[in-house]
């Protein structure tokens, strides 16, 4: 990567200092700021360490949610009217036909190669200072190498699930590289990850504040991570070494962790305190905060809803679960997003903030009005310009039954046929009143919690045909999700399969796009063979990996494209 500068710049490129002897103030200008002039503090080296955990805050969200959720069964964003057919790329998400030149796939190249190349600038930069002269030890330094070790693995680790093998570097002098294979970059991750955890601290207090940073728990649940998906990326049956880890895991082997005892302990306000909190994006108000999802989901007027300032753009929804004419779908095992809740899943009502951070149900359904205050109500602006909205768990173009079709039964349901009213709309990361504004974008974005080290390890199990160990680890996390913890639907031996395993990764993990849905789909080697809403299998398992960009192809022209683009 010799195009890429190794040093860190302030501003625009100029730095001002001022030499600190006793008499002279003169101003001494640098054109750049390199390791031994401007890392003298402990302070310092965090301020270098922190620079590519910013950029994956950005990574997680946006783009890649997109092909994480908007790919799958789980989540669309249709046509409404004249709004979001954007030029047909949420079209080409859900059909599967997208390109080399699409926005979100470009995005997501250009963003993954980007981190690495900024986890080895920080890299170089802590490598070359003396910790010990700064008041830092021999072990500081270790550990803070060896976070952005094991964030560098994570982001090979994605580059390889969206697009199989990629460039491996060492370093941003290294020359410019061919696409390594995917047993090679798989190897690369794996390295990098069992050298680093042994030098990471560890969580030595159960529920202590998690601040983004890499502790050992997070890069073993990575480590498990890619065990657990070795078959789909590099074609090796790791599941045995998955479960191992997740054990130890759940054993405090790389530190304190519990379930949380609530369904909404690791999605709420003060979810960075949440015990079952292995990794997640640090959020606050008015700070860095996680945010973009808001406008993506809710109705224009959804601030009335939630009692808010912010306008919605009105776009991304549950999969269908209902025909037209009200009739659940059963032609297809999967989707079906709501219908996959148990009516007595505390999740499964209208979202309605409590006061004081608490909150009840998950999701915006039925009619938009705010549950605190009658007056406040979400109306329309297009098809039901005046009329309360009533979100529907359907797709269809209701309002023009009489106009252009005679009856509901009459009515198409694709991705052409949404209205401002379609679709539930999920509230995972819940919203305050104005009342509370300022705890408005507290709840940190999960990126790995011990659920799905739970989960991880019951697959584990029903795969190598341990169903009863399988459907205890289910059920420990299950079980917060209902009244008194009495769940009237476990799982069992008898109805526990690859089915009901993809059903409880999608009710446990809906709308935590940045590593799950499209890729639990891969494992089971479902993405491209099975239906869903809207949406027919097109065979072709070169799809279950995004085209490399034409524009990275361009810029190196030793990277080759991906089988079938």
């Amino acid at each position: 990567m010799k195009n890429k500068n190794s040093k860190y710049y302030i501003g625009l490129g100029l730095a001002l200092t001022l030499s600190m002897s006793s008499c002279n103030l003169d101003e001494v200008f640098y054109s750049e700021v390199t390791p031994d002039t401007f890392i003298t503090t402990p302070e310092n080296t965090y301020a270098v360490l922190a620079r590519p955990f910013t950029h994956w805050r950005w990574y997680v969200g946006n783009d890649r949610w997109y092909l994480q959720e908007l790919t799958t069964d789980e989540m669309v964003c249709p046509q409404r009217g004249a709004d979001w057919y954007n030029s047909g790329e949420y079209f080409r998400l859900h059909y599967h036909t997208w390109n080399p030149d699409d926005r979100f796939v470009v995005n997501t190249y250009d963003g993954t190669t980007g981190a690495i190349s900024r986890v080895l600038e920080a890299k170089a930069d802590l490598e070359t200072v003396d910790y010990k002269s700064i008041g830092l030890t021999d072990a500081d330094k270790d550990d803070q190498i060896q976070q952005l070790q094991a964030l560098n693995a994570y982001f090979y680790m994605k580059g390889l699930d969206y697009f199989g093998g990629m460039p491996i570097y060492t370093s941003n002098d290294d020359a410019l590289q061919g696409r390594s294979t995917d047993v090679e970059t798989f190897n690369h991750i794996e390295s990098l990850l069992t050298n680093a955890i042994p030098k990471l601290k560890k969580k030595t207090t159960l529920g202590a504040h998690e601040d983004g940073y890499i502790q050992q728990g997070a890069a073993a649940a990575m480590l498990a991570q890619l065990y657990f998906n070795a078959e789909a990326y590099a074609h090796q049956d790791r599941y045995a070494d998955c479960a191992t880890i997740c054990q130890d895991i759940i054993d405090g082997e790389y530190g304190v962790y519990e379930l949380d005892n609530t369904w909404w302990g690791p999605h709420g306000f003060d979810n960075d305190k949440s015990p079952e909190m292995i990794w997640g994006v640090p959020s606050e108000n008015a700070k860095l905060q996680w945010d973009w999802y808001f406008k993506y989901f809710y109705h224009m007027e959804g601030y009335k809803y939630f009692d808010t300032e912010t306008t919605g753009y009105n776009g991304f929804m549950l999969t269908p679960s209902h025909k037209p004419t009200g009739e659940l779908y059963t032609e297809y095992k999967l989707g079906n997003t709501i219908a996959k809740f148990h009516d007595k899943d505390l999740r499964k009502k209208p979202y309605r903030y409590l006061g004081s951070k608490k909150y009840e149900g998950m999701f915006q359904m039925g009619e938009q009005v705010n549950p605190n205050d009658e007056s406040m109500a979400c109306t329309g602006s297009k098809e039901y310009k005046g009329k309360v909205i009533n979100l529907v768990d359907q797709v269809a173009r209701f309002s023009e039954v009489g106009s252009k079709y005679g009856s509901v039964s009459e009515l198409p349901s694709t991705m052409a046929d949404g209205e401002e009213n379609s679709g539930y709309r999920l509230v995972k990361s819940p919203q305050p009143n104005m009342a509370d504004k300022q705890y408005r974008y507290n709840p940190d974005c999960p990126i790995i919690r011990l659920s799905e080290i739970y989960y991880m390890l019951a697959e584990c199990k029903l795969r190598a045909g341990e169903k009863k160990g399988a459907a205890i680890l289910i059920n420990k996390v299950r079980a917060r999700n209902f009244e008194n913890k009495q769940d009237p639907n476990p799982a069992t031996e008898n109805n526990l399969d690859k089915y009901r395993m993809l059903d409880e990764w999608m009710i446990e993990f809906l709308g935590e796009g940045h590593g799950r849905r499209r890729t639990d789909l891969i494992r089971w080697n479902m993405f491209v063979t099975e239906n869903w809403w809207d949406h027919k299998p097109s065979n072709d398992t070169n799809k279950n990996r995004f085209p490399i960009p034409n524009s990275a192809i361009s810029a190196n022209n030793k990277i080759e494209q991906n089988p079938g683009y």
